[in-house]
């Protein structure tokens, strides 16, 4: 009878020094937001003893929204409720609406580590809705872009001056947005021009980011070549840029100026001229007494400039040649499929499908492991079921079909594993054909 009473109040006192646990989940701001506008899904994870180790915070979709969790540290709880003390964390991730209308955030488990225990608990937030809209004033707008303050600047290269047929011009338009991610910026539109060839140039995108202030403001390049087709005047048309001030809630817009510009029949033309004057006045006339090391030593000069002039030619036509092949190297590498294959793993880490198909078409065009041009079926495997499903929902995406939930990142690990296979197998295929057997 004594056991039983003791084994009773030990597992009485176990019950009591067990922690508690819950967790909490907010949005900033709560209420309807501006589509492509940033809110904040805030998770608190409490505990009533100490967590052993940092939650596993896990990333998740949400259809029609971008979802990221920033590299940022954790904020520390202490709270009293109902007089019993709290620990915990607050994370903070931030969610994008890509469009108007109500969007639904999952719930979702967290992994804890709560001191007191040997293993670790599960949390689960609750189901949270996102309402999502487009502002009065800007029903109109070919892209809804809101941000705090943008900026835009265009560049010319090379200079206008002395343009022929046959040769080209880059127009390079570079957009800052503040506190906005970079691939959030709507690319601009370069239209046609008459007697000119257009040659889009793939954008470049980066984001400013501070130690303390975090993302400042994101950046991102539209570049376009123009090849003149025959002499005469042109004229590149003004550039229109559309975006909604977030801070005084009204459209506005930015105007590149036009750019016009004279190209001449390409002809050759002598090197330099030689003036017809050059000798026509003479000087006084004086009798130099030169020392023989004077003469052995401007002698010496003189052969050394002599080889120095005719050595320049080719020295400075190997030195471009080789920077030539250098700038040639750093480009060949730049538009390989190494780069491309790890700006699609970014996107499918971070951003929703309509965001990672473009850079998918982008690494499949550029590898080496697919034939050109490439398609989107060479992608099914009967050994990766994800890239079935990856498929499916590229055709379901273009066609504007409903599309079942896709888990990017697990799609695209098994297309890297499905291209590691095809390169293997090549490798071991013999070069030679198979010897006849008698």
């Amino acid at each position: 009878m004594c056991l039983v009473v003791m084994l009773l109040i030990s597992a009485s006192a176990f019950a009591q020094d067990a922690p508690q646990l819950k967790v909490r989940a907010h949005l900033e701001p709560s209420g309807t937001v501006v589509a492509d506008s940033e809110v904040k899904l805030v998770v608190d994870c409490l505990t009533t003893t100490f967590f052993t180790e940092a939650p596993d915070w896990p990333l998740f979709n949400v259809s029609g929204a971008l979802v990221v969790l920033p590299d940022e540290q954790a904020e520390n709880l202490h709270e009293t409720i109902d007089g019993v003390a709290w620990y915990g964390v607050s994370r903070a991730y931030r969610i994008v609406p890509q469009a108007a209308g109500v969007l639904t955030i999952p719930a979702f488990s967290i992994s804890v580590h709560p001191g007191g225990v040997t293993t670790p608990a599960i949390l689960t937030t609750r189901e949270l809705k996102i309402a999502a809209t487009v502002p009065a004033g800007a029903e109109g707008m070919r892209v809804f872009f809101p941000t705090q303050k943008l900026s835009a600047t265009q560049t010319i290269t090379p200079t206008l001056h002395d343009l022929k047929a046959g040769g080209s011009l880059t127009r390079s338009i570079t957009q800052v947005a503040a506190g906005t991610e970079s691939m959030l910026i709507p690319p601009v539109n370069f239209v046609e021009v008459d007697g000119l060839k257009r040659y889009a140039k793939p954008s470049l995108t980066k984001n400013v980011i501070q130690d303390r202030a975090g993302l400042v403001a994101g950046e991102r390049t539209d570049s376009v070549t123009y090849v003149i087709d025959h002499s005469g005047r042109f004229k590149l048309p003004p550039v229109t840029i559309e975006w909604w001030n977030t801070a005084t809630q009204k459209r506005e817009s930015i105007v590149l100026p036009a750019i016009s510009f004279s190209a001449s029949a390409a002809r050759e033309r002598p090197l330099f001229d030689i003036p017809a004057d050059a000798l026509s006045k003479g000087g006084a006339h004086r009798i130099l007494v030169i020392a023989r090391w004077q003469a052995m030593l401007a002698a010496m000069f003189l052969v050394l400039a002599l080889v120095s002039i005719w050595a320049y030619p080719r020295l400075a036509a190997r030195f471009k040649r080789l920077r030539q092949a250098l700038h040639d190297a750093r480009k060949r590498h730049a538009d390989g499929d190494g780069p491309a294959w790890r700006a699609l793993r970014i996107a499918a880490r971070n951003g929703p499908l309509k965001a990672t198909i473009p850079l998918l078409y982008r690494w499949m065009d550029r590898s080496r492991d697919l034939k050109h041009p490439a398609m989107i079926d060479e992608l099914k495997s009967s050994a990766e079921l994800r890239l079935d499903e990856l498929v499916s929902a590229v055709h379901a995406h273009y066609s504007g079909q409903p599309q079942a939930e896709l888990n990017s990142r697990e799609s695209i690990k098994a297309l890297g594993r499905a291209v590691k296979h095809t390169r293997k197998s090549r490798k071991a295929k013999s070069p030679l054909p198979p010897l006849n057997k008698y």
